[in-house]
């Protein structure tokens, strides 16, 4: 139970190898969280017998609380596992982020009753069957915890008000530590590219099916013969990498395709690209069009989920309809025959992340969030 003795105690879960995005929201909480009212842990699933995780290696760098729990699978063990972790923190509030840490917060408040829940859903991938009937098992289960936050007011018009209403849903786009992230390339010089010399098009993110990548591909080998210095820089992993090779090498443009693999130093690859492109058909709200913007890289975005809350067409960056590799090649001639436009571009769209995507203020309206929560332990209706 919580006291006036002691700041709150929140454990985070979260259920990724690597830190991503969520991850970098969740570690960024721990280290902006006013010490004497939250007390925050992570706890990040790992093999057994590991000693090393990058989100809690991370925490413990920054002076977070950071643990791993081992993970053999969803089962009894790791319920066990994960309730032992809840039982030694002490925790008043279990905050989870995707389908498998909430099956796990619900299980643990049946053995703690007085723990309050909260999740925060960053977007549904539903690529095949499997997936849309994992999305509506997720959106059921939402109904159970205390309060749900969403990244995007486009994600809030997928879930009715009916089954969730407002009382119990908060809208908090994810947010930039600004004056910090990316401290020695924000205010670099960006270069206007000569279309015909060497342009970099960067795509950040999953290498997934969700993300529209192989569109992309046949995007930028539609433009290729017209832009001989073209090329196009993947950051990020995931199952799609070989496929994409192979179309790359299909298409004929092998030689203007580079696979970077995870970057951890992404504000040095931003300075180096000329446009971010991204070519979503699904989102939550992307980081990395928050980080992009604020480091005033220009954007070719496809409007889906959040993107067009942080990006305003043909002022922050350049907003197009999802699934065409028509529209990607719109969007992308547009750049590069006015590339001095979209720089200029990218100069209202940092103005508009100083002005409404700061942590500070979002890490001050979770806190109160939590306050308010522990303030009542009545049952969530």
């Amino acid at each position: 139970m919580t006291s006036a003795a002691r700041a709150l105690r929140v454990l985070h879960l979260r259920d990724s190898p690597w830190v991503d995005g969520p991850g970098r929201t969740i570690l960024e909480t721990g280290v902006h969280a006013d010490k004497e009212r939250l007390e925050f842990h992570i706890g990040a699933f790992a093999p057994p017998g590991a000693s090393a995780h990058p989100l809690v290696d991370a925490a413990r760098a920054a002076g977070i609380h950071g643990h791993l729990i081992p993970d053999a699978g969803l089962n009894r063990t790791l319920v066990a596992n994960t309730l032992a972790l809840v039982r030694e923190v002490d925790a008043d509030v279990l905050h989870s982020s995707e389908l498998r840490s909430r099956l796990l917060a619900l299980a643990c408040r049946r053995a703690r009753p007085g723990l309050r829940l909260v999740t925060t859903t960053h977007g549904w991938i539903a690529n095949d069957f499997r997936r849309r009937m994992l999305r509506l098992a997720d959106k059921a289960l939402l109904r159970q915890f205390d309060h749900v936050i969403l990244v995007s007011n486009a994600m809030r018009k997928l879930v009715p008000r009916w089954w969730l209403p407002d009382a119990r849903v908060s809208v908090m786009h994810n947010a930039l530590v600004l004056g910090r992230y990316g401290q020695d390339v924000v205010n670099a010089t960006r270069r206007t590219p000569e279309p015909r010399g060497r342009v970099v098009l960067l795509n950040a993110g999953r290498l997934s099916a969700e993300k529209g990548q192989d569109l992309l591909l046949r995007a930028v080998a539609a433009l290729a013969g017209e832009y001989p210095g073209l090329e196009l820089h993947f950051a990020g992993i995931g199952p799609l990498e070989s496929a994409l090779r192979e179309l790359a090498q299909s298409l004929g443009i092998a030689q203007r395709v580079y696979f970077l693999g995870y970057v951890a130093d992404m504000p040095s690859l931003y300075r180096d690209v000329d446009l971010v492109v991204q070519s979503s058909l699904t989102e939550g709200l992307p980081n990395v069009i928050l980080e992009a913007a604020y480091l005033r890289v220009p954007i070719v975005a496809t409007d889906v989920g959040g993107t067009g809350e942080v990006i305003e067409h043909g002022r922050g960056g350049y907003l197009i309809a999802p699934g065409s590799v028509a529209e990607l090649v719109s969007g992308i001639r547009g750049f590069l025959e006015d590339p001095a436009r979209f720089v200029r571009m990218g100069e209202n769209a940092r103005d508009n992340i100083r002005g409404h995507f700061a942590f500070d203020v979002r890490t001050e309206r979770l806190t109160r969030l939590y306050e308010t929560l522990c303030a009542s332990r009545a049952a969530p209706a």
